[in-house]
């Protein structure tokens, strides 16, 4: 039978529910289930068909069917099922729903798409899998052609689907058409006749030739190309025959990819030759779309020909854009614009960023550069003609048209281009001629003098689009600061503002640098200034700006700000104090000057002089008071009673001067008897006890003084007293010398002309010696320039020349100078030094005079290149007449350093010059000359060779020079051995001859130099350059020099320097064998030559070795040499060769070899660090400078590693760049940053960065990143600023999303900047701002838009997803305390005017159900903060704040607000009408508060609070915290602001502590009303707990406990306080440990809470722990102890029996048992059962104990179960013997049976007492039995009744001859048996009618008991007697028709007479008949 089913589902969140509807009604409800769930299950248990039919008729749609049904459908067979699950899928590849649900870009509908199909694989395998199985399968064949037409109409529909909803498939939907190509092609093997054998392509040879089919025009196409086929093959619409053709010859062609690839080839070279008719045919028959195809090749063309003709083609068919149209005419105006020649077009150099091209080879090279770049198709482009591709002007905006047209502009008018692109393009090319120009007619002052030459420049042109060089642009800048212009952005940015006005000469500038800022807060310049001193705590700067400007309260309003005051106290104290200087005779500024100080130095009270007495500064307090208005009486007196700044209570000022005796016995004068005051005391009484001070003495100038002595002086005393002079001051005379080094000549010229000049009589001679003496001073102090100027003003004014003081002055210092600038640490005795010298060089040494002349050349040279002047320049000659004019004054030689410098850059002119002008001397000239190159030291000689000494200088070298070469070697040798010295005369004559052989054989002299021999040997074996380097040191001749270590240090050198390292090698392998330097050499060799590093560390290692043992024998080397000149000759050579390295595998390699030695020379660590960082960057492109290599500071390393970290990020190398912060021990905070941009802009890239989602974990990644590399939390701060500010609005529909992603980000950037403590409130509380205006916003739009947005949070939380809310609530910074100033609690200052008002109407109405929901949380704070920055007045705050201020006192009632005191009028007026009926039945509005105390009645403060919050709709919850607080601080008798001011935990301490009836319910109120954490209240409850068992246990003793479950339950309520009990019994058993060892008693009692908080949880664990715990007491503590009580309070307290049976055995051992059994020891009752049970279980045998239990505990049931348990063993002894063995024995039977019977009765009744109804009934019932039996044993029956089984008892019950015998037994045994039987037998077998009417007695007779007799007849032949006793059988039914029926069957036709005559039954058997 077809029945409609209609499954209806409910709304119902709370129960889901299902119910199927059928046309018959209402059939089934099914709770709990979803839809979903409901039809997986039809599924699984129906069919597919019927899941579809309930889905269409309740318009669900397809259902989503799982992948589990599709597999029991495929096992089962079922092709419904199949369908169905395929049809389910559809909509999810359905494009078009995809693109209208997401309405978003193709990207993400597409990538939806392909997400789909992924998800879809693992179907489509089993699918697949399932027909491969099939499909193997005879008999499985036509399932799986089926199923596999099923499959590939889905596949093919989806396919479908991709290619006719896009016209070009992207990245994802061309994934996801492969995907489902691959599976067609896998399925496609299966159809039915389709070829099974696959050709493999590459491998086709002769006999696969014959499967292929004929081509009619392979021989046509055998003569042509390649090309030429396939054209004429597309053309003739023949590509497949073609593709066989080629896929014969094995041609790639054989693709089609390959054939429409060299089709389209052909395509363009017809266009090529201008042919676009055969082009098109071409494109048209491949299939593309002609004008489409011809449109993309026009755009990406080069070829300027065939991009014009398409051009043409696509302009005559109108196919271009307007658009199109004006970007090709902007290509050809640049075409013709560029079109010429580089070489002919001269405004070319213009359009390139380099304006110095070489127009030699670099000009070619680049040009060929550019046209191999050029070249397309082979065709060379012409070198006149520049070619732009369409496709790049694209995408060039107007901006860039105009920049690109603008050098090809420059003649024509400036004022016509556009300003923007202009200032781009100079700025681009630095051009600051023109740059400066247009700022110059852009300023202010500008006088309009004819035309302008330069457009209109505005700021925002220049903030915004300057392309130039950070330094180029801060000079543009600086240019228009100088004319008072400013950018946006520094005006916005103030820190940046300063900066620039650092540069311009600062902010202390007349007039003001900034005249016009205004902030867009509203604050002028010197109000953001002062804002910017204090949040960077600027004191003394504020303080000179301050008085610079002239500002005042009165002039600057933001000085007397009080909330600046308070936050900054030194602020305040700083406005007093300027106050007090400007008027100094007010007491009122002195006072609050000092009231301020006291502010600073008392932070945490508000600063008054009863504040400073509370602190215990007394003295300071007098101080004040003494400057407060009326002084010090009118304070003492209380008059004042309006300002309690000066209020001081008597009582305080008198404590607080106790250390104080006679200054309070002063002020607070004893009375006397008589009640007359004593006299005054003065303040010379009170200091006369001092022991410094006499009052009698010293004071007597003063006529207050009483006590002054008649001869005491009058005056005040002073330094200059004549009686203090005289008697105690030492004189001392200061002569000119002092005045000098104090710098004040004139001083010292009078004092020189008073004490000597007079009284002189050779006046010359000692202004002679004074001068020298200046001069020698001047000299001492010559960096000093005070003390120097004082000197050379001072010989003036003694009419002596200064030139000479001046000079050396001059010179000292620039030696000074030159010589500190690398020792920055020897200051000091570098001057030492050089004052010496100076000293020696005044007194006219020869010697220190050539030694600071060597110097001062030294010092020129260094500072001549340290300025980058040139060496012979005009400006370099000028500032050495210093040098002159030294060698001069000193009359000694002139110094040739320049002349020398002049030779070696062939300066003749300058040498000429020179010579001339200081007049050298001829000899000195040509010793000069041989600096000249040859060619113009001949010209000198030629010009200068009239003078003799030049003639004589040239003749006598070539005569000298020829008399030696004429002399042989063995002429040398015979002269040395006439000499005294032969090994030096060798050597000299070796550097003569360059014949390094001699320096071999000087060598072998026992008294030869082998140091001189070896630098000869070294000198003579380089060339001409390197040895006039390595001798240019030596003054005087080479030949007669005497060679030392120093100048082999300098060889050593030069030769390094100039890596002629085998010289060096080879002259210590032949003088210096032993040396350790010849092992270093051979490393450097190994190294830098040959590059083998491993033998190059053999080497280093033997060096080191070496260089040990030297150290270890404290001596030289072999050859003498040092070991400090060893060392330091190694250490330039290792330094050198890092400098040297070429690339950085060399470096890299020689730093590792460097950092493998251990006690190298080098500095171990940084070596190490170097080798690390080379390590980092050897696979990237940054390389390390050579400054790294030179220096060592950890300074120098960190800076090098910054520029490391700048190219590291610039490239994208963010993990090296970190490694490298890391080694470098830099912070990464830009390095961090900047990765999470590059990440950023990747997301932008790929198109991810549109999804919400992406966005949110986005934003959280960067906060985890910013936490895991800790940056600084300003750089965070900033970060996410930023990014805040860069959030924009893409539409309307996004707005939302916009608002919540800028909202987060804002809070992550306060999150972040509340991390900083040095951190502005202003900041805090700015940005705080900025997000409650998101948030505004986003309620706003909320509202308008009705539940979307709360639906996609909503949603978003139920998938598991975090959202852009969530994050910014994990992230809040609202409850910070440093927002939390009580400043926003006050009440004054809530009402703000209309005029006031910064928000729309829907934004306010936004705003106040924000503020509602706030204090609804209880953050009043927040509340009253955003009213304060939206101004807006909302009635909750104020009613919230005026609740705080009655209970904190700050307000009074009288003085509140007029609707305050209305409402508190009214509800004054309802308490006392109320008061007159009864508190109990009158309403109150704070529904189920509790007070924590019973109200007072007449408390008008609980009365206003009640009524403040009956009117509060939102933040009731805090007024009645507030309530709360001022009722427990009247009942602790403190004030409330006392109580507010305590942490909640102390308050609950207190309350819990105070032992009173009522405190659990005073801490339950507390606790609600303040919302305290579980764990804090977990932790205060536990203490408590143990501070009172540990009392109690000391009070009353272990052993003495009164009431230990009473006790038990008070602690529970404790407990029960904190809603996490679980937490309770934790924090309950960590305090045991606490407790001392001996307190047993408080031990067990903490057990038995702990496990009582565990079972409130049915915490396992926790009760798993105190079972534990409670086992350890008790072996190792209680049972040792005989602590027998305790172990019993331990188990009835725990009440855990069946786990602590172990105390029962030590209970039952030492005989303590009978304890357990004490009355009411256990009220439970759970007890008595443990013990039962463990008797039973444990004590088996004992009945004792069993008995004993149950009666003492009046245990009725189990009395009753002992009863009938003994019974029926009385009846198990019966049956243990026949029956009719036991019949010998009737009178032993009886009495066995009156036993049982005696016990059945007892157990009833035990039973009865307990109601065990059903146990007393079945006791009763065998009673009965019993006594039936007992009868029939005294009547002589031997029937047995008793221990009868089931299977006869229905014999017994028909052998028994009454009814009631047989129900006791059938009851007995609760047997029903048959009692249709059981009356055939009686009634119509034995006619025994009595038995009848006892069974009607008792049941009722119905008619089917009739029937089943008349059957049971019916089945034995019935005797007459029976047919008889049937008949009267009948006449007991009372059922007519049943009757009637039974005397009719059995043939009583008299009975059927009767009954149809008779008139009561005989009409109702007659229409029985009839129907």
């Amino acid at each position: 039978m077809r029945m409609t089913s209609l499954v209806l589902t409910t709304a119902w969140s709370c129960c889901p529910r299902l119910s199927a509807q059928t046309e018959r009604g209402l059939s089934l409800i099914l709770f709990g289930l979803t839809q979903e769930e409901f039809l997986n299950r039809l599924m699984i248990y129906g069919s597919a068909g019927v899941v579809d039919s309930v889905c269409h008729l309740n318009g669900w749609g397809r259902c989503s069917i799982p992948v589990h049904a599709l597999e029991a459908g495929l096992e089962n067979r079922q092709l419904d099922t199949v369908d169905l699950f395929l049809k389910s899928k559809e909509s999810l590849f359905s494009l078009s729903a995809l693109r209208s649900e997401a309405q978003q870009c193709s990207d993400g509908t597409s990538c939806s798409f392909l997400k789909n199909l992924q998800e879809l694989r693992p179907a489509l395998d089993l699918l697949c899998s399932a027909i491969r199985e099939n499909d193997m399968e005879p008999q499985s064949k036509h399932f799986s052609e089926q199923l596999l037409n099923l499959t590939l109409t889905f596949l093919t529909k989806q396919l479908e689907e991709i290619f006719v909803h896009t016209e070009e498939p992207d990245r994802y939907l061309q994934k996801a058409a492969e995907i489902l190509t691959d599976y067609i092609i896998e399925l496609r093997t299966f159809v039915k006749n389709y070829p099974r054998s696959q050709v493999n392509i590459t491998d086709v040879g002769s006999d696969s030739d014959e499967d292929l089919p004929a081509v009619e025009e392979s021989q046509m196409w055998e003569k042509l190309t390649p090309e030429e086929v396939i054209a004429e093959a597309i053309l003739s619409n023949k590509m497949p025959e073609a593709q066989t053709f080629f896929r014969m010859h094995q041609h790639p062609a054989q693709s089609l990819q390959e054939l429409i690839r060299i089709g389209l080839d052909l395509v363009y070279g017809h266009l090529l030759k201008g042919n676009t008719r055969e082009a098109s045919a071409l494109l048209k028959n491949m299939g593309f779309d002609v004008k489409q195809q011809l449109h993309k090749i026009c755009f990406y063309t080069v070829d300027k020909h065939v991009r014009d003709l398409l051009v043409k083609v696509l302009q005559e068919e109108n196919y271009f854009s307007e658009k199109e149209k004006k970007m090709i005419d902007f290509v050809h105006q640049v075409e013709n614009l560029y079109s010429e020649s580089f070489q002919e077009n001269k405004e070319m150099q213009s359009l390139s960023s380099v304006k110095n091209w070489r127009q030699d080879q670099d000009s070619s090279r680049h040009l060929a550069t550019l046209e191999s770049l050029m070249d397309h198709d082979g065709r060379q482009v012409p070198s006149r003609e520049v070619r732009v591709m369409l496709n790049w002007a694209q995408w060039w905006d107007e901006l860039l048209q105009d920049m690109i047209l603008l050098p090809r502009k420059q003649g024509q008018g400036r004022t016509s281009c556009n300003p923007e692109a202009l200032w781009m393009h100079l700025t681009a090319q630095h051009d600051w001629l023109n740059i400066s120009s247009w700022i110059e007619e852009f300023e202010p002052n500008h006088s309009l003098c004819g035309q302008n030459k330069w457009p209109p420049l505005t700021t925002g042109i220049v903030d915004q689009n300057t392309l130039c060089s950070g330094y180029m642009r801060n000079d543009i800048l600086n240019k228009l600061a100088r004319n008072g212009i400013f950018v946006l952005s520094e005006l916005e940015d103030f820190e940046l503002l300063l900066q620039r006005l650092v540069s311009l000469g600062g902010v202390l500038q007349n007039p003001h640098p900034v005249p016009k800022y205004s902030a867009a807060s509203g604050l002028d310049f010197h109000a953001r200034f002062v804002l910017h001193c204090l949040e960077h705590n600027l004191q003394y700067m504020l303080y000179t700006y301050l008085d610079y400007y002239s500002l005042t309260p009165s002039n600057c309003p933001i000085l007397d700000d009080k909330e600046l005051h308070e936050a900054h106290p030194w602020f305040e104290f700083l406005v007093q104090c300027r106050g007090v200087a400007s008027n100094p005779r007010d007491p009122k500024m002195i006072f609050q000057a000092s009231l301020a100080n006291a502010q600073i130095l008392i932070p945490s009270n508000q600063a008054s002089v009863s504040s400073m007495l509370l602190e215990g500064r007394t003295l300071l307090a007098l101080a004040t008071t003494m400057y407060a208005p009326g002084g010090v009486d009118q304070v003492l007196q209380n008059e004042d009673t309006e300002k309690p700044l000066k209020k001081v209570d008597p009582q305080l000022l008198k404590m607080a001067l106790s250390p104080y005796p006679k200054l309070r016995a002063a002020l607070f004068p004893p009375c006397t008897s008589h009640g007359i005051l004593p006299p005054d005391i003065s303040l010379y009484h009170l200091v006369q006890s001092l022991v410094p001070f006499d009052p009698s003495k010293l004071f007597g100038w003063q006529s207050t003084n009483t006590l002054a002595a008649s001869d005491a002086s009058s005056d005040l005393p002073h330094f200059s007293s004549p009686e203090l002079v005289n008697k105690y001051a030492i004189m001392e005379r200061l002569d000119f010398l002092y005045y000098l080094r104090h710098g004040r000549p004139s001083f010292a010229f009078g004092t020189f002309l008073a004490q000597q000049l007079v009284k002189s009589k050779s006046p010359k001679q000692l202004i002679q010696q004074v001068g020298n003496e200046a001069y020698l001073l001047g000299l001492s102090f010559f960096n000093t320039p005070s003390v120097a100027a004082a000197c050379v003003c001072f010989l003036e004014l003694l009419g002596l020349s200064s030139l000479k003081l001046r000079v050396d002055i001059k010179v000292a210092n620039m030696i000074f100078s030159y010589k500190t600038r690398n020792e920055e640490t020897r200051h000091n005795q570098i001057r030492e030094s050089l004052v010496e010298q100076l000293m020696r060089l005044a007194d006219g040494e020869k010697a220190a005079t050539e030694e600071v002349l060597t110097s001062l050349e030294e010092a020129f040279w260094d500072s001549i290149e340290h300025q980058g002047i040139k060496r012979t320049s005009k400006d370099s000659r000028q500032r050495w007449s210093v040098v002159m004019q030294f060698c001069k004054l000193h009359t000694t030689k002139m110094s040739t350093s320049y002349l020398k410098e002049c030779a070696k850059s062939n300066d003749w002119l300058q040498f000429i010059i020179q010579a001339q002008l200081y007049g050298y001397k001829p000899d000195e000239v040509a010793s000069v000359l041989e600096g000249f190159a040859p060619i113009v030291q001949h010209h000198l000689m030629l010009a200068l060779e009239k003078l003799p000494f030049l003639r004589t200088a040239a003749g006598a070298p070539e005569g000298s020079a020829g008399s030696r070469h004429a002399d042989g070697l063995f002429q040398i040798l015979f002269r040395c051995q006439e000499s005294p010295n032969a090994s030096c005369h060798l050597l000299a004559e070796g550097l003569r001859e360059h014949a390094p052989v001699l320096s071999v054989l000087a060598a072998c002299f026992p008294e030869a130099d082998i140091i001189h021999c070896l630098c000869v040997w070294i000198i003579t074996s380089v060339d001409n350059v390197t040895r006039s380097e390595a001798t240019k040191h030596i003054q005087s001749s080479v030949e007669n020099h005497k060679w030392d270590l120093h100048d082999l240090s300098l060889i050593w050198k030069v030769l390094l320097r100039e890596q002629k390292c085998q010289t060096l090698l080879r002259g210590f392998q032949l003088f210096l064998k032993d040396s350790p330097l010849l092992h270093i050499l051979e490393m450097y060799d190994l190294c830098m030559s040959c590059k083998k590093y491993n033998e190059a560390k053999t080497k280093l290692d033997e060096f080191q070795k070496q260089l040990t043992n030297l150290q270890a024998t404290d001596g030289a080397a072999a050859s003498g040499v040092p070991m400090q000149w060893l060392e330091s000759q190694a250490l330039f050579l290792l330094e050198l060769m890092m400098q040297q390295c070429r690339t950085e595998y060399e470096l890299g390699k020689l730093l590792q070899l460097f950092a493998a030695t251990d006690n190298l020379l080098l500095d171990g660590p940084y070596v190490k660090k170097l080798c690390a960082l080379s390590e980092i960057l050897k696979d990237s492109s940054v390389s390390i400078r050579c400054s790294m290599l030179t220096t060592c500071s950890p300074e120098t390393f960190q800076d090098e590693c910054r520029s490391i970290l700048e190219q590291l990020q610039e490239r994208g190398l963010f993990s090296l760049a970190r490694q490298v912060a890391e080694l470098a021990e830099l912070p990464a905070d830009s390095v961090v940053t900047r990765e999470i941009l590059r990440d950023l802009q990747l997301l932008r890239d790929v198109g991810e960065w549109d999804r919400e989602q992406t966005r949110m974990k986005f934003w959280k990644k960067c906060n985890d990143s910013f936490e895991r590399n800790s940056i600084s939390s300003k750089a965070a701060s900033d970060f996410f600023l930023n990014q805040a500010n860069l959030v924009c609005d893409p539409s309307a529909h996004e707005k939302i999303s916009s608002v919540t992603e800028r909202h987060l980000l804002l809070t992550l950037a306060g999150h972040w900047l509340a991390k900083d403590v040095s951190v502005a409130l202003d900041e805090l509380e700015e940005i705080e701002k900025q997000v409650w205006i998101c948030r505004i916003t986003q309620q706003t739009l909320s509202a308008d838009e009705g539940s979307g947005g709360s639906g996609r949070t909503s949603r978003a939380a139920v998938n598991g997803d975090f959202t852009f809310d969530s994050l910014a609530k994990e992230f809040s910074f609202s409850k910070l305390p440093a927002l939390n100033t009580p400043n926003y609690l006050n009440v004054e200052g809530l009402e703000f005017g209309e005029c006031q008002q910064t928000l729309a109407a829907d934004e306010e109405e936004s705003l106040k159900f924000l503020v509602g929901c706030l204090l609804d949380e209880g953050s009043v704070h927040e509340a009253s903060r955003v009213c304060h920055y939206f101004h807006l007045y909302s009635r909750d705050v104020s009613l919230v704040l005026h609740c705080r201020a009655l209970a904190s006192g700050e307000a009074d009632l009288d003085k509140l607000h007029a609707d305050i005191q209305a409402l508190v009028a009214v509800e004054k007026t309802q308490e006392s009408s109320a008061s007159q009926q009864s508190r109990v039945s009158s309403s109150s509005s704070l529904e189920d508060w509790t007070h924590i105390a019973d109200p007072a009645p007449d408390d008008p403060v609980v009365v206003s609070l009640k009524a403040l919050i009956d009117e509060c709709v939102h933040g009731r919850n805090y007024c009645r915290q507030v309530l709360c607080l001022y009722e427990l601080s009247k009942e602790l008798n403190c004030s409330y602001s006392e109580m507010s001011a305590l942490d909640p935990e102390k308050v609950l301490r207190a309350i819990l502590s105070s032992q009173q009836a009522e405190r659990c319910r005073r801490a339950q109120a507390f606790i609600t009303t303040q919302g305290l954490q579980p764990e804090t209240v977990a932790e205060l409850v536990a203490k408590e707990v143990v501070q009172e068992l540990l009392a109690s246990s000391e009070g009353k003793g272990q052993k003495q406990v009164s009431n230990p479950a009473a006790e038990s339950q008070a602690f529970l309520q404790l407990a029960k306080l904190c809603q996490d009990h679980t937490m309770v019994g934790m924090k309950l058993l960590e305090k045991i440990a606490s407790v001392p060892r001996g307190e047993l008693s408080c031990i067990t009692e903490l057990l038995i809470l702990a496990h009582n908080c565990f079972s409130l949880t049915c915490h396992m664990e926790g009760i798993t722990r105190v079972l534990q715990a409670a086992r350890l007491l008790t072996d190792e503590h209680l049972a040792p102890n005989d602590e027998y009580g305790l172990m019993v309070r331990l188990l009835t307290g725990i009440g855990r029996y069946n786990e602590m049976t172990y105390i029962f055995e030590l209970l039952h051992e030492k005989h303590y048992f009978e304890v357990l059994m004490r009355k009411k020891l256990d009220p439970s009752g759970t007890l008595k059962t443990a013990l039962l049970d463990y008797i039973k279980r444990c004590r088996p045998g004992d009945s004792e104990k069993h008995n004993m239990i149950a009666l003492c505990f009046s245990m009725c049931r189990e009395i009753g179960e002992n009863h009938e348990a003994a019974a029926c063993i009385q009846l198990k002894l019966i049956e243990s013997q026949p029956w009719e063995e036991s019949l010998q024995d009737v009178a032993n039977l009886k009495k066995l049976l009156m036993k049982a019977l005696t016990l059945f009765i007892d157990a009833a009744e035990s039973y009865s007492k307990d109601s065990c109804v059903r146990q007393a009934l079945r006791c009763r019932r065998l009673t009965k039995l019993i006594t039936l039996q007992l009868h029939f044993l005294s009547t002589g029956q031997s029937t047995m009744l008793i221990n009868r089984n089931r299977q006869n008892l229905m014999e017994c019950i028909v052998s028994l001859p009454r009814f009631y015998q047989a129900a006791v037994v059938a009851e007995a045994y609760e047997f029903v048996p048959d009692w249709a039987e059981v009356l055939y037998q009686q009634v119509i077998n034995k006619g025994d009618f009595g038995y009848l009417e006892e069974f009607k007695q008792q049941r009722l007779l119905k008619p089917a008991l009739f029937e089943e007799i008349a059957k049971k007849c019916k089945q034995q032949p019935p005797t007459d007697a029976a047919l008889r006793n049937l008949k009267k059988l009948l006449t007991y039914c009372e059922d007519i028709c049943t009757h009637y029926r039974l005397a009719y069957d059995n043939k009583f036709y008299d009975v059927v007479n009767v009954l149809l005559k008779d008139a009561q039954t005989g009409c109702c058997l007659n229409d029985m008949l009839s129907n």
